[in-house]
């Protein structure tokens, strides 16, 4: 049995319902719901992968997508492994709870380490991390940090998020956009600018 779309927004809003975005990467990160989980589709190891990921949950879920025939796709793989969710389009659930998107953008190193004086540089990395190189001016800021520290930063700035190689840094950057901040990840991390030469 599936909601209508209003009474699924109202859970949604009320923080009832998790949502799965499984869109590519790229539109995922020029605008998402706030809060939805990035779950790009892949063919043979999408449906495998949310199934272990809805067993270690309760929360009822929801899937938002872009492509009908990947929608079509996925939903009959994650029903042969036992889940049924609701698929929903993501302009049209969009639409329906007027919910404000939020943006992140991934930065090439080149497009960073040009402007790096445009940033307020956060480093996510762990402060022995640091023994292998930094950014000067940058604030380090633990991941884990962030998640409780956030509340203290200016959302008048821009942001640069940065850790090794560009993995934790894209979480802290999806979870910054999330609350309403102006902000970038770093793609490659502190590897890759310091193979550019960058610092």
């Amino acid at each position: 049995m599936t909601d209508d779309i209003e009474k699924v927004v109202e859970k949604v809003k009320k923080e009832e319902m998790m949502i799965l975005d499984m869109r590519d990467f790229e539109s995922y990160m020029k605008g998402h719901i706030p809060n939805s989980i990035l779950a790009p589709y892949v063919e043979g190891r999408w449906a495998p992968e949310i199934s272990n990921f809805l067993s270690s949950r309760d929360s009822p879920t929801i899937v938002l997508y872009e492509s009908d025939e990947e929608k079509n796709v996925a939903s009959s793989e994650l029903s042969k492994l036992g889940h049924e969710l609701q698929f929903l389009k993501y302009k049209e659930f969009k639409q329906a709870g007027n919910f404000q998107e939020a943006h992140a953008t991934n930065l090439r190193p080149d497009e960073f380490g040009e402007h790096i004086e445009d940033y307020q540089v956060i480093d996510v990395r762990e402060p022995y991390e640091w023994n292998s190189g930094y950014i000067d001016n940058a604030h380090l800021i633990p991941l884990n940090d962030l998640f409780i520290e956030y509340e203290k930063l200016d959302k008048k700035k821009k942001y640069a998020i940065i850790c090794a190689h560009g993995n934790r840094s894209l979480y802290g950057a999806i979870f910054l956009a999330d609350k309403g901040f102006e902000v970038y990840n770093v793609d490659g991390g502190m590897d890759a600018l310091q193979r550019s030469g960058y610092v």
